[in-house]
């Protein structure tokens, strides 16, 4: 006699925060908290990153994660997270006075993102404009993937490589993703620093989640108001 299969889990819906599009979702289950943990453990931040997309794939209906954005997938974390483990998380913050390490409880469900609008189309030169993009799971896998020795510009220089679709001429739209890297390289490489300022500035307003965080010390009574950002500060 077969066990019975335990699927009666409850429907939760949330917002993709680039997109705007309302997305059903259940809680991760067992299984998914299963291949988080060995993907923790393995300290390959690859892995942790493809493990935490793939969860919430899983959980969600009619997503695609490679086109997730990593501020779809920090916000999309904690609500799934907040929904299958606890509405908050104790986190330890160290004091901006003594460095001491105080307990502190955050509100995952309450927790909200603002995206900022991009310039979707720049102009490069009378003939010459782009197309922009947030970069998306596709391109952050292959930025947490490279070696531990890639220096912040390398970091910078391949976000923004994600973050160009398209190049547009007088003639044509050339679609990135039928472009070589190093075609993408060179023309990145031949734009002047106001061009390439451009580009970079949509990467420099990517969003993350940001919480505000207001204490006194436990230790020495220090008056710590902080900014919690990115989701790994958000879980103990």
């Amino acid at each position: 006699m077969a066990l019975p299969k335990l699927n009666d889990y409850p429907q939760y819906t949330m917002i993709q925060p680039s997109t705007g599009k309302e997305i059903k979702f259940r809680p991760f289950l067992v299984k998914e908290e299963k291949v988080m943990l060995l993907a923790s453990e393995s300290q390959n931040m690859q892995d942790v990153l493809r493990a935490v997309v793939n969860t919430i794939t899983a959980c969600c209906e009619d997503l695609d994660g490679d086109k997730l954005t990593s501020f779809d997938i920090e916000y999309m974390f904690v609500k799934l997270r907040a929904k299958s483990v606890g509405e908050t998380s104790e986190v330890v913050i160290k004091c901006e006075g003594c460095d001491h390490g105080n307990p502190y409880k955050i509100d995952l469900g309450a927790l909200e993102m603002t995206v900022p609008e991009i310039e979707k189309r720049v102009e490069l030169s009378k003939d010459i404009s782009v197309e922009l993009q947030w970069p998306n799971f596709e391109i952050l896998q292959k930025v947490v993937g490279a070696d531990a020795g890639t220096s912040q510009s390398e970091y910078i220089f391949a976000l923004i490589r994600g973050a160009i679709s398209a190049v547009l001429t007088e003639e044509e739209r050339i679609d990135l993703k039928d472009v070589s890297v190093k075609e993408i390289d060179e023309f990145i490489e031949s734009m002047n620093t106001e061009q390439f300022s451009k580009i970079r500035d949509v990467i420099e307003s990517i969003p993350s989640l940001r919480h505000d965080v207001e204490f006194n010390c436990e230790v020495c009574g220090h008056k710590n108001d902080l900014v919690v950002q990115g989701m790994e500060n958000f879980f103990s």
